[in-house]
């Protein structure tokens, strides 16, 4: 018993210094924020406890320790100008008043009776100076990079102009108006346009409606952010790119139901029957039951089946130009098709003689046929969906 009771306080000693042996052995091997961190979280839960003050220590050396090493190492990095060292520099100095934050909220600390003190420092101009070298390196460089006709160089003065909306808005007042222009010289433009060679059979409100969606183009279900498309001709404009969707032909399948009957023939259980001797009396199994064996007939039916077809068609092709030459990059044919087939069935006979595969059949009823212009709508969406899934290919 008194060994049992031995191991439960090693473990529990081993449980309460768990946290403190951890953190002194992250700060053994360099990683003082990490040490910092595990210290600090034992003593947030309940500084008062015994077990929670060993971290103190340790909190302590870890605070001073990589106060210094990221003082260290701003001083290093301050000797090249760059946006990596500039945002390093602004980093440290905030995690550095961020540290001293969550010392402050801690104290008093104490451990076995003595109080730990930690220097502070007011960082807040280093902070903002900083903050303000990041915000200029940003602005000028975003500046320089505009000046190019290179759309890459245009997306990365993009980046770094919302880069710096996000660190310093109020940097400058005509950040929101640089990014704007940033967006516009790093995009491609691209004019859409639609020949309709088929008006005269969409001239109905739903067809008619569908066209005037047909140019609409979703630019959040695409995966370049980088290319702005017109549907209408802004002659301030310089395009990079014309798309030219036509549409050639429609043709239809007029709505017709074909019949088929389908014999069906069965030879299934049907019950039981007795089993007799050659005297004609009911025979016995070894336990005195009367003996009875299965009865099988022959059934029938038909199944009439009805299938119900009718479609649309519709041919098309979509035409890539660069928009300075005039030259064609690409041409595709598209087709886009909407389809009704329904199929239903009826039968006569024996019920039990039909095969499963018709049971679907069975069950189902006769369909409504849709209006001609539900066909077209249905037909140019899905000519629509493949222009787009190619669009969304496309390298521009």
């Amino acid at each position: 018993m008194k060994k049992i009771i031995a191991l439960l306080f090693v473990s529990v000693c081993l449980l309460s210094c768990g946290g403190s042996q951890k953190a002194s052995s992250a700060v053994s091997s360099g990683n003082y924020q990490e040490a910092f961190d595990i210290a600090a979280t034992k003593l947030r839960k309940d500084k008062t406890k015994k077990s929670s003050q060993k971290n103190v220590p340790v909190l302590k050396e870890a605070y001073d320790k990589a106060a210094a090493k990221d003082k260290t190492a701003i001083a290093q990095l301050e000797k090249t100008t760059s946006k990596k060292n500039l945002n390093a520099i602004y980093k440290k100095y905030l995690m550095m008043d961020i540290r001293q934050d969550e010392v402050r909220a801690l104290q008093p600390l104490y451990f076995e009776g003595k109080e730990y003190t930690f220097k502070f420092q007011d960082y807040s101009k280093k902070i903002s100076k900083a903050k303000n070298n990041v915000s200029k390196y940003l602005y000028d460089e975003s500046l320089r990079l505009m000046k190019s006709t290179n759309k890459e160089d245009a997306r990365l003065a993009h980046k770094n102009l919302e880069e710096l909306f996000y660190l310093n808005p109020d940097y400058k007042s005509n950040i929101s108006s640089l990014i704007d222009q940033a967006k516009a010289k790093a995009s491609s433009f691209v004019l859409i346009s639609l020949k309709n060679k088929i008006s005269s059979q969409l001239q109905d409100s739903t067809s008619r409606a569908e066209l005037m969606q047909f140019t609409t183009i979703n630019t959040s279900n695409f995966n370049n952010p980088w290319v702005i498309y017109h549907t209408k001709k802004d002659y301030k404009v310089k395009y990079d790119y014309l798309v030219d969707f036509t549409l050639d032909k429609l043709a239809f399948i007029p709505e017709k139901e074909n019949t088929q009957k389908v014999a069906q023939k069965k030879r299934i259980q049907d019950g039981f029957k007795y089993v007799y001797d050659s005297k004609g009396n009911v025979m016995k199994d070894k336990d005195g039951n009367d003996m009875k064996e299965a009865k099988y007939i022959d059934v029938q039916a038909e199944v009439i089946l009805f299938q119900q077809v009718k479609s649309a068609t519709m041919n098309g092709s979509m035409t890539l130009k660069n928009a300075k030459t005039g030259a064609v990059i690409s041409t595709h044919p598209l087709t886009g098709e909407a389809k009704l087939e329904n199929v239903y069935g009826k039968y006569r006979g024996d019920q039990r003689a039909i095969d499963q595969k018709y049971y679907k059949a069975l069950q189902n009823k006769k369909a409504q046929f849709p209006k001609d212009e539900v066909f077209k709508k249905y037909a140019l969406e899905n000519l629509k969906q493949q222009a787009m899934g190619i669009l969304n290919k496309q390298k521009f």
